[in-house]
C-alpha cells in the first residue's frame, strides 16, 4: 500500500487513501478493497505504473491487484452528469476536498496520507462516532442523481448498526418510487450484503416504516432467524434474480420450513445451506448439530451399518447411544454383524430399555479385560 503511494509520490504528486479503508480501519474491519486518489491525471498513473495494472480511461482510474488486495487509484475529479446512475460527464479537479464533495456519504469521505495521518474535511469523524448515515451536499439532489445510493444508504445502516439521517428519512418518505429505477441486479446484491449481516431486522423494520417492499420486489410477513442469506431469502417472495441452483435452494429450505419438521432423511439428502437455514428457522438446530455429530462416530469394529442409517430408525438425539449398543451386542456375539440383520433387529428394539443398558463402563471392560 505504502509502496504504491510512494511511487506516485516520488513523480510530484499527491495522494491519499480515501472511501471505505479507511473506514473500516477505523471501525476496526479488515478491507481488501483499497482507493486511492491523486492530482496524477490517468495518464501520468498510466506512465508510473505501466503495465501492472488495467485503465478506464471514461473514469480517470486505474486498476491494480496485488495478491489478495486491489487498489482503484483515481484522478481528483467532478461528476457533471449523470444518466441511468452512473456519471456520464466528468471532468479533473484541482484538490482533495474538490474530490471528496462529489462522494455519496460522509463517513466515505475520510483520506489518509502516506504517513498515516487522517484527514476530516467534512465532519466524517463526528458523523462516525455518532453512528449517523449522511449525505454529503444536498441529499435529494445526490441520491436523485444516482438511485443506488438509496440502497446503499440503507445498508450501510443495517450492516453497520448505524441510523439515516433525517434527511434521507424525509427522502424515503416523499420519493420512495424511486426505487423503481434502481436496477433488480443491483438490489440483489445490496440485499444479500444486508441478509449476510448481524442486523438484518434493522432492514424490515425500515422496509415496514416507509412502506418499501413493493419498490423493491419483495414481500414478506415474520422474519425468523436464519443461517444465512438463503434461509432469509426463502422467508421472501420477490421477482428479484435468482440463479436456478439459487431458487432450488431456496425452494426447498421454503418447503421444509412449510411442513413444520425436518427428518432424518432430509438430513442425509439435502446440503448444509438447506438443512441448516430450515433448523434455524424452525429451531430445530440442536437436532441438525446431533446429526452432524453422528457423522464422526467410528467403531472398534468393522460395523456393517452406518450411523447416517441408524439415524432412519431412531432420533438422531439417540444414536450414538444405540450405534454403541449395536457394538456391544456384536461384540458379545448376541447379534449378526450383518447389514440386514442389524436393520430388522433396529425395527424391534425398545428404546427406553437400550437407553437405561447402554453402559460405558461395560465397554471399558470388554475393551480391557
Amino acid at each position: 500500500m505504502k509502496e504504491i503511494m510512494d511511487k506516485i509520490i516520488e513523480e510530484g504528486f499527491e495522494c491519499y487513501i480515501v472511501g471505505g479503508y479507511v473506514r473500516d480501519y477505523l471501525l476496526g474491519y479488515n478491507s481488501k478493497d483499497i482507493d486511492i486518489c491523486t492530482n496524477a491525471k490517468v495518464e501520468d498513473i498510466i506512465k508510473i505504473f505501466k503495465d501492472s495494472g488495467k485503465t478506464n480511461i471514461n473514469y480517470f482510474s486505474y486498476h491494480i491487484k496485488d495478491g489478495e488486495y486491489t487498489y482503484d487509484i483515481t484522478s481528483y475529479r467532478k461528476e457533471l452528469e449523470y444518466k441511468k446512475n452512473k456519471p456520464v460527464k466528468l471532468e479533473y479537479a484541482k484538490d482533495l476536498k474538490t474530490d471528496l464533495l462529489r462522494r455519496d456519504f460522509t463517513i466515505n469521505t475520510f483520506a489518509l496520507d502516506n504517513n498515516g495521518r487522517l484527514i476530516d474535511m467534512l465532519g466524517a469523524k463526528k458523523d462516525l462516532d455518532n453512528k449517523i448515515i449522511k449525505v454529503v451536499g444536498n441529499t435529494e439532489e445526490k441520491l436523485l442523481e444516482d438511485k443506488t445510493r438509496i440502497i446503499r444508504a440503507i445498508r450501510f445502516s443495517c450492516t453497520l448498526d448505524f441510523e439515516l439521517d433525517d434527511e434521507i428519512k424525509l427522502f424515503l418518505e416523499k420519493n420512495k418510487k424511486v426505487l423503481n429505477q434502481i436496477p433488480k441486479e443491483y438490489i440483489r446484491k445490496e440485499l444479500d450484503k444486508i441478509f449476510e449481516s448481524n442486523h438484518y431486522d434493522k432492514f424490515f423494520d425500515l422496509v415496514n416504516k416507509y412502506d418499501l417492499g413493493k419498490y423493491l420486489n419483495i414481500k414478506f410477513g415474520e422474519i425468523r432467524k436464519s443461517y444465512d442469506k438463503y434461509g432469509v431469502w426463502a422467508q421472501i417472495e420477490t421477482t428479484l434474480p435468482f440463479s436456478n441452483s439459487e431458487k432450488t435452494i431456496t425452494s426447498y429450505i421454503s418447503n421444509i420450513v412449510k411442513k413444520g419438521s425436518i427428518n432424518t432423511g432430509e438430513l442425509i439428502i439435502y446440503s448444509d445451506i438447506i438443512t441448516k437455514n430450515a433448523s434455524y428457522i424452525l429451531g430445530l438446530d440442536e437436532s441438525v448439530n446431533s446429526f452432524e455429530e453422528i457423522g464422526k462416530l467410528h467403531s472398534v469394529i468393522d460395523m456393517d451399518i452406518t450411523p447416517q442409517e441408524i439415524a432412519k430408525f431412531v432420533d438422531v438425539r439417540y444414536v450414538k447411544k444405540v450405534y454403541k449398543y449395536i457394538e456391544r451386542k456384536i461384540m458379545e456375539g448376541t447379534l449378526l454383524n450383518d447389514n440386514k440383520t442389524i436393520k430388522e433387529f433396529l425395527k424391534k428394539i425398545d428404546l427406553k430399555n437400550i437407553l437405561k443398558e447402554t453402559n460405558y463402563e461395560w465397554f471399558k471392560k470388554y475393551i480391557y479385560k
